[in-house]
């Protein structure tokens, strides 16, 4: 019997197999760096709420978390490495750029060539984040993308490419919105990267059924996160979009996630409604909606334990 595939955490591999219940998009650590503007500041760094509240999480059957901040913008993979020694709840962490709003205004990303970038984010996968001294590796690239492939933006994507050729890892997008994300599947064909490496986060927010029809079909995974999020209408965009692709046998393209960058959306801050509201809230409802037990664990976990698998260049996809 061969052994499970691993994914990299902040603690060391884990057998994706092993994975029962993951929030796809998650944010365990922001602590600002020097000079973001107060609009853009998340703060969420009380690490005994933090540990408290997923301390819950793991207690109702949390594996996993998909932390999405990347170095320089409020990460600190250290951090992250305390909180899951302590709660057991596994979390991996990732390399890449966010929006420019969330860096200090001389970040040095921000005129970077992309062979310098691509180097930072190997280093990073392969060797070590920085601020950990290269003892905590990184698992995921991410690209903040506001729907233009154009400036740095253009740069950054070009070196998430080159990373990913050369690691296999996924890369990760914050889109505005989904906005111009059909775009980003013929650049990284383009360049060597297949669609399965691909995973689309915020696209809910487009609740376009045939262009998310479309994006599945390629191969891409599509981040679902506003369900947690009243002021997106979520029962009318995110839950027609899933049931919709599920009949369509397209459920194994969704990751079901929380996104829960801001403080007040945790229970342990004093908000809500918590990473709880996966399980006691997203699982109940998705069983009322009569899936099988296996589409109700690839939704919440099997989906992007399986992506965050690193796949050597060429190899063929196990989804």
């Amino acid at each position: 019997m061969s052994e499970s595939p691993l994914i990299q955490t902040v603690t060391g591999p884990l057998p994706a197999a092993e994975v029962a219940l993951a929030d796809g998009h998650a944010h365990a650590w922001i602590q600002p760096p020097d000079g973001v503007t107060p609009g853009a500041r998340l703060d969420l760094h009380d690490e005994a709420a933090i540990c408290a509240e997923l301390s819950d999480f793991r207690a109702a059957g949390g594996t996993l978390l998909v932390d999405c901040q990347p170095g320089g913008a409020g990460r600190d993979v250290r951090a992250l490495a305390r909180l899951s020694t302590a709660t057991g709840v596994r979390i991996t962490a990732t390399t890449g750029a966010h929006q420019r709003r969330y860096y200090s205004p001389d970040c040095w990303l921000w005129s970077a060539s992309a062979e310098d970038a691509a180097a930072y984010f190997v280093e990073e996968l392969t060797v070590g984040t920085r601020e950990s001294g290269g003892t905590v590796r990184a698992a995921t690239i991410k690209i903040g993308y506001e729907g233009a492939i154009e400036g740095q933006t253009r740069v950054l994507l070009e070196a998430a490419a080159a990373a990913a050729r050369q690691t296999g890892a996924l890369i990760l997008f914050h889109t505005e919105r989904g906005a111009n994300v059909e775009a980003l599947l013929p650049f990284f064909t383009d360049r060597g990267v297949p669609a399965e490496r691909l995973y689309l986060c915020h696209v809910d927010k487009r609740p376009d059924l045939g262009l998310h029809r479309e994006l599945a079909q390629a191969g891409a995974l599509l981040g679902y996160d506003t369900f947690a999020r009243p002021k997106y209408d979520p029962d009318r965009t995110t839950w027609p979009l899933l049931a919709a692709l599920v009949a369509a046998g397209l459920g194994g393209h969704i990751a079901v996630c929380l996104d829960m960058a801001l403080a007040e959306m945790w229970r342990h801050y004093g908000g809500g409604p918590g990473l709880l509201f996966l399980p006691e809230q997203i699982v109940p409802r998705l069983r009322a909606l009569g899936l099988p037990a296996s589409t109700i664990r690839d939704l919440t976990g099997g989906n992007i334990a399986r992506r965050l698998v690193w796949r050597a260049p060429g190899a063929e996809e196990s989804l």
